[in-house]
């Protein structure tokens, strides 16, 4: 495996068995490296969410390598795995995935907590990200309060805290609106060009395009263009 920041090299995602088995993808090799802003996109269906979960300990390959920041996975333990997402990567789900009965800034504060931050820190850094993300006035709402967009840029914030160094972000365009849409990649790019950070953002979003270093496209759960 190289010293890349993620090296996926012939993996294949098989859900179910015998007759009911559906292949998801098909030998993918796909490598990120520290500082690069890298959009996978495709047809639903193609894989694209598969890999993406792969990559972030929230799924396991069926066959073929995985490392992550220099580790191999491959054959890691869920315990394991759920100490690498904890430590080293924040993921931006398409369905939020936030605490209902948590404010925006409880959200976000409860995670900065588990990485090692006091209660103090944590609520001070889950306000700066809020703010980064346009949402400064409303720290104190819960989920239901907010928005399909808003939930959506908490959830992007949720994925900032603690400078994890690889982040992977499920269509986080979605719910937003050009403008916002915008600003929260931009913001997602800039986290790659001036921390190192790997970002790999899923998106059918061709607003954005422009502003990925690689667009790599799966389709039939094969990587069909991986420009280097």
């Amino acid at each position: 495996m190289s010293g890349a920041a993620v090296d996926v090299r012939n993996v294949t995602k098989t859900y179910g068995s015998g007759a009911t088995a559906y292949t998801a993808l098909r030998g993918v090799d796909f490598v990120v490296h520290p500082g690069e802003f890298v959009m996978l996109s495709g047809p639903s269906g193609s894989g694209k969410t598969t890999l993406l979960s792969i990559i972030g300990c929230v799924l396991t390959a069926s066959t073929g390598a995985v490392s992550l920041l220099g580790n191999d996975i491959s054959k890691a333990k869920d315990g394991e795995l759920a100490a690498m997402r904890l430590s080293h990567i924040g993921f931006v789900f398409q369905a939020h995935n936030l605490i209902a009965s948590l404010s925006a800034q409880e959200n976000i504060a409860m995670l900065l907590e588990l990485r090692g931050y006091s209660k103090t820190e944590a609520r001070r850094e889950a306000a700066s990200l809020l703010t980064q993300v346009g949402l400064a006035d409303k720290l104190d709402n819960l989920p239901r309060d907010l928005s399909g967009g808003q939930r959506q840029r908490v959830a992007i914030a949720r994925a900032l805290a603690g400078s994890p160094p690889i982040i992977l972000a499920d269509e986080p365009t979605a719910a937003l609106d050009a403008q916002n849409g915008l600003a929260v990649t931009e913001l997602l790019r800039a986290l790659a060009k001036e921390k190192g950070h790997t970002v790999v953002v899923v998106t059918h979003d061709n607003r954005i395009f422009h502003l990925a270093d690689r667009i790599v496209r799966i389709e039939d759960g094969l990587i069909q263009e991986n420009p280097t």
